[in-house]
């Protein structure tokens, strides 16, 4: 999960964010999630609704990545 702009929760807007933060986490699925006064507003190619209902975000430990620079080259083998 990214937590994101809500104007970058919306199809146009989400698929290169998607892309680029794909490539920081290949081997996990990526939603895009906006925090919003009435919830949460999020953005995946899979059905989000259920997850968004389960989440309890004090308990996710988040990393901080910049989506402007490349991701790191990385020896570990992808887990598939």
């Amino acid at each position: 999960m990214a937590i994101v702009d809500s104007r970058l929760t919306v199809k146009g807007a989400a698929e290169p964010v998607l892309k680029k933060v794909a490539e920081h986490f290949p081997a996990l699925p990526i939603m895009l999630v906006s925090i919003e006064p009435n919830g949460f507003r999020a953005y995946a190619p899979f059905q989000t609704a259920e997850l968004l209902a389960l989440l309890q975000l004090e308990t996710l430990e988040f990393q901080e990545i910049d989506i402007s620079l490349p991701a790191p080259e990385s020896d570990e083998p992808l887990p598939f």
